[in-house]
């Protein structure tokens, strides 16, 4: 007798350690075991995106996605465990470990759906997705330089931005770093008319006269990584990257 209900207990605290189930943001009950369930999701937004929690658990049902103020076109790339699986992003229909439609962005918070269905049995993962405020301050990027073009009076630049990490956190060491880029983004900015403009490399690099006099140099060596420094929504300052050394 003692020994079923020391069995009974054990049960008992076993089954206390499943995931709940959804209603508190928890993917646990399902039907179908994984075949509901994404086993990785992702978004083209590396650079300024933060995601809260910060790592993707399939369990977990609920996020929230913050992008920087000029991030217009935001994208998720869900992967399911199930090679069945339907899944759709806002009702439309996203093939797994491929990216979706652009998420039309405003100023507003939205919610983003994505639903996982295999056999009748569906789960459904929700992103709260938002933009951060203007930072109005000045910031440092850098990326491939893929568009140089005049939009009525302005000079706009159009990047792809890297992923840059350093080895230490210390510049006086060195700026050893190496980059990485995950894929093609978009990122359009205007051109301030006393831009300063340096082509070449980064132990050698020469200052352009004007941005026709960039324009026509900055591709010389054969790269178009660039530093690209912002005040407010900006350029005010390109020169040549000096990576991995």
């Amino acid at each position: 007798m003692k020994r079923m209900v020391s069995l009974m207990i054990a049960l008992v605290l076993a089954l206390s350690c499943l995931p709940a189930l959804a209603d508190d943001g928890y993917a646990g009950s399902y039907y179908g075991g994984s075949s509901t369930l994404l086993s990785n999701l992702t978004h083209n937004c590396p650079n300024t995106g933060i995601m809260l929690p910060e790592s993707f658990n399939p369990y977990q049902t609920t996020y929230l996605l913050t992008v920087a103020d000029w991030v217009s076109r935001p994208t998720f790339t869900p992967t399911a465990y199930d090679p069945n699986a339907v899944i759709t992003v806002n009702g439309q229909y996203v093939r797994s470990g491929q990216e979706s439609q652009v998420i039309s962005i405003t100023d507003k918070p939205q919610v983003v759906t994505i639903q996982v269905s295999n056999g009748g049995a569906s789960t459904t993962y929700t992103i709260y997705l938002q933009r951060r405020p203007s930072e109005k301050r000045t910031r440092v990027s850098a990326g491939y330089i893929t568009n140089i073009y005049l939009k009525g009076t302005t000079w706009r630049i159009d990047a792809d931005l890297v992923t840059i990490k350093y080895s230490s956190s210390d510049y006086g060491s060195g700026n050893y770093s190496t980059f990485t880029n995950g894929g093609v983004d978009s990122y359009d900015y205007a051109v301030s008319p006393n831009c300063l403009f340096y082509y070449g490399t980064k132990a050698n690099c020469k200052r352009a006269y004007n941005i026709q006099d960039f324009m026509n140099n900055y591709m010389t060596y054969g790269s178009s990584l660039y530093t690209i420094v912002y005040i407010e929504s900006e350029i005010v300052a390109v020169f040549p990257y000096g990576a991995d050394y």
